[in-house]
């Protein structure tokens, strides 16, 4: 299956997450609510823009990285399907440590338990009908509802805000114009791996470009208080 090829890069998402539950008690515990809303605001943005540049390597590079670990292209087929799950996975995982943050562990124990049974669920009545696809359609709903009410009750607690426009749609478009670029760029090396890697590479590179470019007035604000 192709889930820890999806879950790879979570292992970064998981090395800072974890610290999100003492530094959300200790803002709790302060009282300092518009730090703690900031703070959950500044997250939320860097786990978008990270998790869409995931989620966009993992659609256009599908072919590409099946061969690569599953010296196979039928594996591709499921990376597709599975990317755009990417996003909730990865959001999830830090709302949880959030919600753990302001002491809501009963809440996350709540929903994860729904999550199960449904999942349970889903695998009992629907996967030895429809097989795979089953058992792909169990991996969306559980992350999904997983996502939507962890979202519910993060929103109950921090009014925190998330901007479309720069939190969603300018990373996808980043995307969008990185892919263009890799396409246009003459990169033949005589390894395919080799050649993958470097791909991958410079598509990470010119996305993160982009939204430095795209965050320029910010940017030329620092520079101008620093000087």
């Amino acid at each position: 299956m192709v889930m820890p090829v999806i879950m790879f890069a979570n292992v970064l998402i998981s090395s800072f997450s974890g610290l999100l539950v003492p530094e959300f008690s200790r803002l709790l515990a302060g009282e300092n609510y518009n730090r703690l809303k900031t703070v959950c605001d500044t997250i939320f943005k860097v786990t978008f823009i990270f998790s869409i540049c995931v989620t966009g390597v993992f659609i256009i590079f599908a072919n590409e990285i099946s061969l690569m670990v599953y010296q196979s292209i039928e594996a591709s087929k499921w990376i597709k399907v599975l990317a755009p799950l990417i996003f909730f996975m990865y959001i999830d995982n830090i709302i949880d440590n959030m919600l753990k943050g302001i002491n809501e562990q009963v809440s996350v124990m709540v929903c994860n338990i729904i999550d199960l049974l449904v999942t349970i669920s889903i695998i009992f009545f629907v996967v030895p009908i429809m097989g795979m696809y089953g058992y792909i359609l169990s991996i969306f709903v559980s992350e999904l509802l997983n996502f939507t009410i962890s979202s519910i009750q993060l929103k109950k607690k921090i009014k925190y805000s998330v901007n479309f426009k720069k939190f969603i749609m300018r990373p996808i478009f980043a995307c969008l114009v990185s892919y263009l670029l890799i396409k246009l760029l003459p990169i033949n090396f005589l390894s395919f791996s080799l050649n993958t890697i470097m791909q991958i590479a410079l598509f990470i590179l010119f996305y993160l470009i982009f939204m430095i470019v795209f965050n320029r007035k910010r940017v030329y604000g620092k520079l101008k208080e620093f000087y």
